[in-house]
């Protein structure tokens, strides 16, 4: 494990910062104190533990993460409308009866996730309708989907109801020509987002079939660790579309990750913190 000496861009937080961070000062009714006080008791318990750097290549060791505190969010993030009360998922590409199986496992850990808040899952949509580029990757030799031209696409069809849209698909995703790859990407002002399960699956890095193609996606083994990554990475970005920040103040779900192994160590629950945005 990395030293707190050894960390240059990241330092942990004291425990009267993190009860600081979960307080309002502007918010003083009697409601808003009881509410205050609970997240100031959890900030001294001990069923939260500290965020913790293993290696150079972490999050918190090569990012500057700005805090965000309850107050910090309150202030810049706009408030759902009443009209708004639907969060949609919506599968992208080839999905088989494991696949599907696998969408309502994510409906339903969404549901008790973001308790209060209707989950749907809409109908799949083809790689030809999205219209995205598609590209074969140079190290992988798998496809690959661009995802800016889904973001593209979920902005042109959201629906008038929608808290936010997230597509998800089984084949791997490129932000840019530049760029390897990425798990996933998020327009925060749109209320739009794509990841793909692809990395998460096991036999990811084994050679693809000889004739790999779009169409042999959906062949996908639901293990328990893939269920498993996929609910924490879906709740994880739906949390950013809820105005949520990096969090550097526990071992949270909502800590960045730069690899599989960092996203493996992130926990599936939310810290005092980052709860207080959502409760």
């Amino acid at each position: 494990m990395v030293d707190d000496t050894e960390i240059k861009c990241f330092k942990r937080k004291t425990k009267i910062s993190k009860m600081s961070a979960v307080k309002d000062p502007l918010k003083q009714s009697k409601h808003h104190r009881l509410i205050e006080s609970l997240f100031v008791s959890m900030c001294n318990s001990k069923l939260f533990e500290d965020i913790t750097a293993v290696n150079s290549q972490d999050w918190v060791m090569s990012h500057y993460t700005e805090e965000q505190t309850f107050k910090d969010w309150s202030r810049s993030y706009s408030v759902v409308k009443n009209s708004r009360s639907t969060i949609y998922i919506q599968p992208i590409g080839s999905f088989c009866e494991q696949g599907h199986r696998l969408l309502q496992w994510l409906q339903s850990y969404c549901s008790a996730f973001f308790h209060g808040i209707k989950v749907s899952v809409l109908d799949t949509v083809s790689v030809a309708r999205v219209g995205c580029k598609v590209r074969r990757n140079s190290e992988t030799s798998r496809c690959q989907l661009r995802a800016t031209d889904i973001i593209d696409f979920l902005k042109q069809g959201r629906k008038p109801n929608a808290i936010c849209t997230v597509a998800v698909t089984m084949v791997d995703l490129y932000p840019r020509d530049s760029w390897n790859f990425v798990f996933g990407l998020a327009s925060l002002t749109n209320g739009v987002g794509v990841f793909s399960f692809a990395r998460y699956d096991d036999s990811f890095n084994e050679p693809p079939p000889d004739k790999d193609s779009i169409e042999n996606y959906d062949k996908v083994v639901v293990t328990d660790r893939l269920l498993w990554r996929a609910c924490k990475v879906m709740t994880h970005e739906i949390g950013h579309m809820f105005g949520v920040k990096h969090c550097v103040y526990y071992n949270c779900a909502m800590n960045g990750s730069n690899h599989l192994q960092e996203s493996d160590r992130r926990t599936e629950h939310l810290c005092p913190v980052c709860l207080r945005k959502l409760q």
